[in-house]
Parts: structure tokens; sequence; C-alpha cells
């Protein structure tokens, strides 16, 4: 691999000859024991390939030679037991190479920023481990894998600046926290799904502007691009105070309510006591002639009288209490709709 890399000076401690590169130092390479495990190239400025050798590096786990000058084809061969890869920023050109797919181990792989081109084969399969993809700023073409459906675990993929065409349904069921799509030839609708991603960037691709199927929707410049991971509607945090906000207000008209009601029908009784307290503390005394006639008007007055406010109070209070039970069922109505809004 040294002679591959054009024996660059910065590579210290490397020799042509070989020798143990965990015994003696070697420049960018990390040892379990006797076991090579990471080879971090990163911004080295090696030239070259990366030779046909590397499938003997079986314990590899960590191989980041980003960022250099490396050229060629992708060896079909890389340490098998990789669980990071990263190869961007070089100007590697052919296709992606299929024993990729047998790395069960892989967690993040990134080709972006070379010269890669065609059509990425259905190799994604297995790889059900892998959260991050990056084929982002090379010359893919044609559709996206179907195998790309099957990874559940995946959480930033970046496929944007490059030639895809076709739909992007398949992308729809991944459990996605990032996703860049944009600068494609991507046909039809923004899958339903693309909602619940928190970064999404799509635009530059060729959406329909059809009424959309069920279950997706016309691409929407203000929707379907979130670069900044914020989207008005899907702000959790407002969402969330707004809806405590609400909530908080209707509690607080359903206890003052009460409390009026409670007032009120206190006041009723108070009302109602003192008028049984006046009618038993009258005495009854016999009375004849001009002086009955008198007081049995004076006393049907005044009865007829405390009839009358005893209605009113108890009309009164039956509007008051239709009338918070109408005050609370807006205050409901207008809960759920807030509910229904910003879910």
């Amino acid at each position: 691999m040294y002679k591959s890399l054009r024996s660059p000076s910065q590579l210290t401690g490397w020799k042509s000859s070989g020798g143990d590169p965990c015994g003696k130092s070697w420049k960018g390479i990390t040892c379990s024991g006797s076991s090579v495990t990471v080879m971090y190239l990163y911004l080295l400025y090696p030239s070259g390939t990366l030779g046909y050798q590397l499938s003997s590096l079986t314990s590899v786990t960590d191989f980041d030679l980003s960022k250099n000058n490396l050229q060629g084809d992708i060896p079909y061969q890389l340490p098998p037991s990789s669980v990071h890869i990263n190869l961007a920023g070089n100007a590697f050109t052919g296709g992606v190479p299929y024993s990729i797919s047998e790395m069960s181990d892989l967690e993040t792989l990134s080709l972006a920023n070379n010269q890669l081109s065609g059509q990425v084969s259905d190799m994604f399969g297995k790889l059900r481990k892998l959260t991050e993809l990056d084929l982002s700023i090379n010359r893919f073409s044609g559709n996206l894998p179907q195998s790309f459906g099957s990874l559940k675990i995946s959480m930033l993929w970046y496929l944007q600046n490059n030639q895809f065409t076709g739909p992007v349904n398949v992308l729809a069921s991944l459990h996605l926290d990032n996703l860049n799509i944009q600068n494609n030839q991507f046909t039809g609708w923004i899958p339903d799904g693309f909602r619940k991603i928190n970064n999404l960037q799509a635009g530059g691709n060729s959406w329909s502007s059809l009424r959309a199927p069920a279950h997706y929707h016309t691409y929407d410049n203000g929707k379907d691009d979130r670069s900044s991971g914020y989207l008005e509607p899907k702000s959790s945090v407002k969402n969330g105070l707004a809806i405590s906000g609400m909530v908080v207000v209707v509690l607080f008209l359903i206890v003052v309510m009460l409390a009026l009601m409670k007032k009120r029908k206190k006041s009723t009784m108070s009302l109602h006591y003192i008028d049984e307290s006046d009618n038993q503390g009258r005495s009854f005394t016999p009375l004849v002639g001009h002086d009955k006639g008198t007081a049995l008007h004076s006393y049907y007055a005044s009865y007829f009288c405390d009839f009358k406010l005893s209605s009113l109070y108890r009309a009164l209070y039956e509007r008051f209490t239709s009338d918070a039970v109408l005050i609370y069922f807006i205050c409901t109505t207008l809960l759920f709709c807030f509910f229904a809004v910003f879910s």
C-alpha cells in the first residue's frame, strides 16, 4: 500500500520493505496489541492509488483516507471488518465496490466529493447497522436501489449533487434525522414520511406539480427544505409552550366559573335562609276589622315581592350556569382545534 501511495514522506515510519506498524509507530496507524485496528490518514495528501491488498487488513475497523489526492478506482476488496469507511474528498473514479455489501458491521460510509459515476448497485440489504451514508457530489445516476428501504436505523443521508433519477419513495420508511437529496433529477412527489425528518433538503429536482396521490404531497420549498433543521409547524418547543399555555388558560377559566357558581349558590341559599328566618320571626296576632285587612294586604305584598326576587335569583343562576357551560364547551373546542392544527 505504501508503494501504491507513491511512498509519501509525510507517512513517517512507513517503509517500502514492510515491517511492524505496531512496534515501530507508523504515522496514522493505531494498534490493539499486535493488530492494526485504525488507519487514519486524513489530510496527509498522499497521491496515487490504494492498491489491491486491503482485504488482508482483517482487524481494521476504522479506515479513513479522506481529503487526499488519491485517484483511480476504489479497490474491490476493502478491509472486511470495517465499521467506519471515509474516502471522501479524493479523485476516485468508477463505482461503489460491491464487496461493501458483505460488511455487516459497517456503520458509516462516506464516498463524497469524488468522481464516482454509474448506478448504485442494490447492495445494502445486509448493512443493517448503517446509520450514515454520504454519496454526495459525485456523478451517480439512475434510480435509487430498492435495498435502501431495508435500512431501518439510518439517521444521516447525503445524496445531493448527483444525477439520480426516478421517485424517492424507497426512502420514506427510513428513520432519518437528516436527508439531503438536492440537485438531482428526482421526479414524482414528496412522501408524507418525509414530514418526520428534522433536516430535509429537496430542492433542485424535477418534482411533479400535479395533484399528489395518497400518502404523498407536492414539493413545497417552505416545507421540504429545512436546511437549519427548523420548520415553524414542526417546532416541538414552540408547540409545547403554546399547548401548555392554552391548557393553563382553559383550566383557569374552569376554576373561575366554578368559584362564581359556588358563590352564587351560597348567596341564593343565604337569601332563602333570611327569608325563612323572617317568616319564622313574625308573630301572628289575630286582627279584626280594618287593621286585619291592612295587615293581610301588607303580608301578601311582601310575600309576592319575596317570591319575585327568588324567581329572579333562580333565573339568573340558571342563566349563569348555562353561560358557564357554553363558555366551557367553547374553550374545549378551541383547545381541540389547537391540537389539530399543531399536531
